[in-house]
């Protein structure tokens, strides 16, 4: 194999198929990438997998000799990104070796034989439909924060599309300590049956983000399922998600459906308050106190090693003074999330979970279990 490629373009596609690639290094040939050059269509194809997550990309190149090879996605994505010359060649050189060259630089890497590489199915025969990519990037990005990072029985670690017929689709994620929810009307997505649910898996939403960052503008994005797989297909991307199986908690339970108090304040001040206050807050003292006062919120953190902070903000609030605590983090995921000038902070009691709303983004709710203190 001998291939020219620009090296702008060839990082864009590297870092899209890196993600893919196995992390944690079960088996070598699964953090390794497929190069595939072809020379009577002068283009080149990249392929990774983790056999959960399966990514398949072109570009067109120059293409002086074919050829097939594998080698590791994170070191090749390392090296054309710091490469200092806009034209990069690569060769296979004996020895299982590719050669990178860019200007005055050369690097030689161990490659892996394509046979080694296992199959990939991406279900070319079946049909999807055409998907919005922006407001499928907006459900998962306001919903993608709350899945759990740690292995958790009682929590699925992916996010719900839940199929609520006639009306709507929710996008809901939850660690057990907060749930984040997006909830956009049935049509919004024409063509596409989730039978009830489907539950696709951390990873698969972070790098279905990814993809579609760079197709907001493309109407050319299609998606559909087969047996348990997600199919995502963009003009010269196709990616394959394993979905999990399994029962999603009953999330229902745990939004109050009747939330009697409320204030209401501008988000930019209570988020810039409480990045103020986060500053005395660590690992172990993560916690800020909400103190509800009639037209005030104050903020209190403290870590007993290093000191305490307090702030305040204007709020709208008539009621009875009302204290609560929450873990920062969570707070201000939950508001990062919302598009609203506004924000509402709804409450039952100290016991149940705060749910922040903004009348600017109807579709969203971020709920966050108190913490004991």
């Amino acid at each position: 194999m001998k291939v020219q490629v620009p090296r702008a373009l060839l990082t864009q596609v590297l870092q899209k198929v890196h993600g893919a690639a196995d992390r944690k290094v079960h088996m070598p040939i699964l953090s390794n990438v497929l190069i595939d050059a072809t020379e009577p269509s002068q283009e080149v194809e990249f392929t990774a997998t983790d056999l959960e997550l399966s990514l398949w990309t072109k570009m067109g190149a120059t293409v002086e000799e074919p050829g097939r090879l594998t080698v590791s996605a994170k070191k090749l994505v390392e090296i054309v990104r710091e490469l200092p010359h806009e034209l990069v060649q690569l060769q296979e050189a004996p020895g299982n070796r590719l050669i990178i060259m860019a200007g005055r630089s050369r690097f030689e890497l161990a490659t892996i034989p394509a046979d080694d590489f296992p199959f990939v199915n991406f279900f070319p025969g079946i049909t999807l439909s055409p998907c919005d990519p922006s407001l499928l990037r907006k459900c998962l990005a306001k919903t993608q924060y709350g899945i759990p990072l740690d292995d958790d029985p009682f929590s699925m670690p992916g996010v719900f599309c839940h199929f609520q017929e006639p009306d709507a689709i929710r996008f809901v994620s939850s660690d057990g300590h907060r749930l984040s929810l997006y909830e956009v009307p049935s049509g919004s997505f024409q063509g596409l049956s989730f039978n009830g649910g489907i539950i696709i898996p951390r990873k698969g939403a972070q790098e279905i983000l990814r993809i579609l960052e760079k197709e907001e503008k493309s109407e050319s994005v299609f998606w559909g399922i087969h047996e348990n797989a997600l199919i995502v297909q963009t003009q010269d991307t196709l990616m394959s998600v394993q979905l999990l199986e399994g029962e999603f908690p009953e999330y229902q339970l745990i939004i109050p459906e009747e939330r009697p108090h409320f204030f209401a304040v501008e988000t930019d001040p209570l988020f810039a308050a409480l990045k103020r206050v986060g500053i005395l807050t660590d690992q172990r003292w993560r916690h800020v106190r909400f103190h509800i006062t009639e037209n005030s919120l104050e903020l209190e953190s403290g870590n007993p090693e290093l000191g305490q902070a307090t702030d305040s903000v204007d709020i709208t609030y008539t009621g009875e003074p009302f204290s609560i605590a929450f873990n920062l983090r969570y707070v201000l995921d939950a508001l990062q999330a919302m598009e609203s000038a506004e924000v509402r902070f709804e409450w039952v009691d100290q016991y149940h979970g705060g749910v922040f709303v903004g009348p600017d983004d109807p579709g969203y709710l971020g709920l966050i279990m108190p913490m004991v203190i």
